[in-house]
């Protein structure tokens, strides 16, 4: 059954295309993405970018990476016989929320795999202007960008869980805990 609260890192295989031809490949790259599972039922996912590269050195995320810049997606549907749960990307959050790294306005699908681990795959496009509110910065959608704007582009995100000292699973239940005899 799919996992419904998390925080992970993943490593992650970038593909990065023009936003009126998402099929055609212009870069490719790799990186470190923190992905996190919240909500009641777990109808949120956060995708972020922490700007830190995989550089093979090893089979853990490095403990000092953060979110830089967050996508968010609502849940659209789950199946427990494939344990695949399939997201879609927003423009605007759903909701007030306080979220790790500047919010990164796009649309698209994502879909999360959990078998023996968690996996990623994401396509999503993306069209906004950026700016600053309060010394933050903040980032507007944009539906109907100009053609070859610098910031309109497509993205192919395929990612799989690694280990990471700043990893979450939230207990399924209460812990069981077990009293201890003094001895003297």
């Amino acid at each position: 059954m799919p996992a419904k609260a998390f925080v992970i890192a993943m490593s992650a295989d970038i593909a990065r295309s023009d936003y009126a031809k998402p099929s055609l490949i212009r870069t490719r790259s790799r990186e470190w993405l923190i992905a996190c599972r919240w909500g009641p039922e777990g109808e949120y996912l956060s995708i972020a970018t922490t700007g830190t590269l995989l550089d093979g050195s090893g089979p853990r995320a490095p403990e000092a990476i953060r979110p830089r810049h967050s996508m968010v997606a609502v849940l659209a549907s789950e199946s427990e016989t494939d344990a695949t749960s399939t997201f879609l990307l927003v423009r605007q959050l759903p909701m007030p929320i306080e979220l790790a790294g500047t919010f990164f306005p796009a649309d698209g699908y994502a879909v999360l795999q959990q078998r023996d681990d968690i996996r990623l795959i994401c396509e999503t496009r993306y069209s906004h202007s950026c700016g600053w509110l309060d010394g933050k910065e903040i980032r507007k959608d944009i539906p109907d960008p100009a053609p070859s704007s610098a910031e309109a582009m497509a993205w192919h995100i395929e990612g799989r869980r690694h280990g990471w000292i700043g990893e979450f699973f939230p207990t399924s239940g209460p812990v069981k805990r077990v009293a201890l005899r003094a001895t003297a």
